[in-house]
């Protein structure tokens, strides 16, 4: 019952703040994996993938790979028992793949390993995962080389053609790129000035629009919402969760 009156509180507060969402930024390093954020209502996820001797790994550099630590056992397996479970959890859920390693290689490993999801991925299913490569990327002129199920994350706006553009399904840049906020104090009007800027411009291209490095604080979720944004980054997934649903509360009447 809780959770059924989460999700309705979620739901009605995506609402009332231009259809934000989470974004479970590193989700690997959460304690629970996948699952955590999944339970807090996140509807997009981050894995960082180191491609080494013929395993893709999911780690942010070389000397932190633990070996059991793969995109298989900690992400497609559970993924493919969620599809053949039908849980709701997942539908729409986009899966943000950031290579850490040669970019055409570490793909080209990526796409045979997701080959079982494919059924179960966008535009195959309409609600179904949404597969995006971020990090190290081919060029934007390849993407269509690529299957109608793998998306890319675009971190510059005008590197894309128009042909480009129909396999991107996310925007993304750093938040560095404009300010050094650090989220406990409000944010300056200079800084808010620029960032609204570049929001407003990658909103034209009806895509998700993300920020990473963004403070991971109660303002600055407070900020990603009224500046537009359609998620809010973070290392704290269960944390925005109470604090979406807290806003939802104080703005019942």
């Amino acid at each position: 019952m809780k959770s059924l009156l989460f999700l309705l509180f979620l739901g009605f507060t995506l609402g009332l703040t231009g259809q934000v969402r989470i974004h479970s930024h590193n989700d690997y390093a959460q304690q629970n994996p996948l699952y955590g954020a999944l339970d807090a209502g996140a509807s997009s996820i981050e894995i960082d993938i180191i491609y080494k001797d013929s395993t893709l790994f999911v780690a942010h550099e070389l000397q932190s790979i633990k070996q059991e630590l793969t995109l298989k056992s900690l992400y497609l397996d559970p993924l493919r028992l969620l599809t053949l479970n039908e849980d709701s959890r997942i539908e729409g859920l986009y899966v943000l793949i950031d290579i850490k390693t040669e970019a055409y290689e570490s793909l080209n490993f990526i796409v045979e390993a997701l080959k079982d999801l494919k059924p179960f991925s966008f535009p195959n299913r309409e609600k179904g995962l949404h597969f995006v490569i971020s990090g190290n990327r081919p060029s934007p002129d390849d993407y269509t080389n690529y299957p109608p199920h793998i998306f890319f994350d675009c971190q510059e706006i005008d590197e894309n053609s128009a042909l480009a553009w129909s396999r991107v399904a996310m925007i993304s840049q750093s938040f560095r790129r404009y300010s050094s906020w650090k989220g406990d104090t409000p944010i300056t009007t200079e800084d808010h000035l620029q960032l609204a800027l570049f929001i407003e411009n990658a909103k034209t291209f009806k895509i998700p629009v993300r920020l990473w490095a963004v403070p991971d604080t109660p303002l600055a979720w407070r900020w990603s919402i009224e500046a537009g944004l359609d998620y809010i980054n973070t290392d704290q997934p269960k944390r925005v969760s109470q604090f979406l649903e807290d806003q939802l509360k104080k703005a019942a009447p």
